[in-house]
């Protein structure tokens, strides 16, 4: 009776499906105005969180002189052996070192991507992802001698494009 109700359990708390790619891996994210080192944890075959950081340009100017941090959460949509297409959200926070703006920068937004798993094992996945992204911060404003004030704005690039590679362990 014991040994039966054990593999009852077993069986309940193992995954759904032995291919699913559940699981911990780190990687690195490019997009036009970013590189980043991230790790990502798979929960389940559908649900996963991803954590960043790296530097960050200036769309204006594409100097790689900020730091950024995000998080994203990432709902799957479908799933297969070789592949997995999901849907998310995304939050920023960018340490601007402009002296202009004594602020840093949060911002949000949303996602899809598509991940594919490579490997004998499928242990590595390159992913594409686009979305769209809000953000922006006022810096200080400038005074001209002839009376003019200006002010100043740091913006994030309101297209987010991302790709990334995964080695899962």
């Amino acid at each position: 009776m014991k040994t039966s109700i054990f593999i009852i359990l077993l069986f309940c708390l193992l995954p759904v499906s032995s291919f699913a790619k559940i699981g911990f891996g780190a990687g690195v994210d490019v997009n036009p105005n970013a590189a980043r080192l991230s790790i990502r944890n798979w929960f389940s075959k559908y649900s996963g969180v991803e954590f960043g950081f790296g530097p960050t340009a200036k769309f204006e100017d594409f100097r790689f002189d900020d730091m950024s941090i995000q998080v994203k959460y990432m709902k799957g949509v479908r799933y297969d052996r070789f592949s997995r297409t999901y849907l998310g959200v995304i939050a920023r926070y960018t340490l601007i070192k402009d002296p202009f703006f004594d602020k840093n920068m949060p911002s949000g937004g949303v996602f899809g991507g598509k991940e594919w798993y490579l490997g004998r094992y499928r242990n590595q996945g390159i992913a594409l992802e686009a979305g769209v992204m809000y953000g922006k911060v006022k810096g200080n404003q400038l005074k001209f001698e002839s009376g003019i004030q200006v002010e100043q704005f740091y913006k994030e690039f309101p297209v987010f494009m991302g790709f990334s590679y995964k080695y899962y362990f």
